[in-house]
């Protein structure tokens, strides 16, 4: 932290960048990361190795020196012969900047704007996906011995909570991270004369697999997050809200204003995409999955289907502008929020009666009166 504040003082800003410069699975060797560390520099939010597995040896776990700090120091402080003149100053300057051209190591992205999924804080690697898989992986270990590790004999159960706390925020900063993969733009600054694209969205296929993980890490039944274990020892009510407030978070992430119009705007150009309408469907499939297979559906899964009704109804009902992008009905945001709606409903339809179990019936007929509702109050 001192050898970050000190690059502040030196004229350094942040690089959430270069937290992706390194493969993931590099982030496991022992060898890598003693001599490259865990991110390309000091100035990245590059917090801690959750990528190292079990039985991993020799891994650095925290922050150093990287590559990048070397060259940005070296271009802003390196002596130049007073004889050269302005022009030659400056074609030096450029000449260290385009000998590193295409190199992530010495790439820079602030992390504004939240579209660039390798300009993220706090993470490492250059695969949000599987990065996530590794920590999510360690996340269950910390789960499994939370109890043992927060609690001594005579003590209360205030340390359980507080960590049972932060294992929550940082399950969430991991599904985060794959989150910003969906409608992703990936940003490489570049000056004119240099070839390619400054903007480039992600491929289809890595946002498909982030929808897939997504899917199954945040919004099926995540039993191993709140276990009886814990939750009897920290909350006589209250615990189901908690991680259910998490998972409706995430997926307003991604049923965000803006970044549905940014989906919609990169197909105008970009045909062979991963669409708005293809997020949209495969987000609705998932998590209303037991429509095709009639079981019954879970507490868990009962809170996620209604937070997904509600915040499409926002969208309908929303003529605003606000913290979460341009106003839905100035853009196709409203249309496909309700072409998803229409076609949940008749889905929900169908399908009710199919149900053996009373509460998941119940719980049905109430999703089917909000959709009713807001399909009604909007027409």
């Amino acid at each position: 932290v001192i050898a970050h504040e000190v690059g502040h003082a030196l004229g350094l800003p942040h690089n959430m960048k270069a937290s992706s410069a390194y493969p993931v699975d590099s982030l496991r060797s022992g060898t890598f990361t003693q001599e490259y560390g865990i991110a390309a520099t000091i100035m990245d939010y590059a917090r801690y190795n959750y990528i190292a597995q079990p039985g991993d040896e020799n891994i650095r776990f925290i922050r150093q020196l990287g590559p990048y700090d070397h060259y940005a120091i070296n271009w802003g402080y390196r002596y130049l012969p007073p004889q050269l003149s302005l022009d030659e100053k400056k074609e030096t300057l450029r000449s260290w900047i385009m000998g590193k051209e295409g190199d992530p190591v010495y790439m820079f992205g602030n992390g504004y704007g939240g579209y660039d999924p390798d300009s993220q804080t706090e993470g490492i690697g250059d695969d949000p996906v599987k990065a996530s898989e590794y920590g999510v992986a360690n996340l269950k270990i910390v789960a499994e011995n939370l109890r043992d590790w927060t609690t001594t004999p005579g003590e209360n159960y205030t340390d359980l909570e507080e960590l049972y706390g932060e294992l929550l925020g940082v399950w969430y900063r991991y599904m985060g991270h794959v989150a910003t993969n969906v409608g992703g733009i990936n940003e490489t600054l570049k000056t004119s004369d240099q070839d390619g694209p400054v903007y480039e969205p992600l491929n289809e296929e890595e946002q498909k697999r982030s929808m897939d993980f997504l899917l199954q890490e945040a919004f099926d039944d995540p039993e191993w997050l709140a276990t009886k274990d814990i939750i009897s020892r920290i909350d006589a009510e209250g615990a189901t809200e908690r991680l259910h407030l998490y998972q409706s978070r995430i997926l307003g992430r991604l049923l965000n204003t803006s970044r549905i119009a940014r989906m919609v705007e990169i197909q105008s150009y970009e045909p062979d995409t991963y669409t708005a309408t293809d997020m949209m469907n495969q987000l609705r499939q998932g998590i209303w999955s037991e429509l095709n297979n009639p079981q019954a559906i879970s507490l868990y899964r009962r809170n996620i289907q209604r937070s997904y009704i509600d915040q499409l109804s926002e969208l309908l009902e929303s003529d605003q502008e606000n913290n979460r992008g341009p106003s839905p009905s100035s853009t196709d945001v409203q249309a496909l929020a309700r072409a998803q709606m229409e076609i949940l409903q008749t889905n929900i339809r169908n399908a009710r009666n199919r149900f053996s179990d009373d509460l998941s019936r119940y719980h049905l007929n109430d999703c089917l009166a909000r959709i009713d509702k807001a399909l009604d109050v909007t027409d």
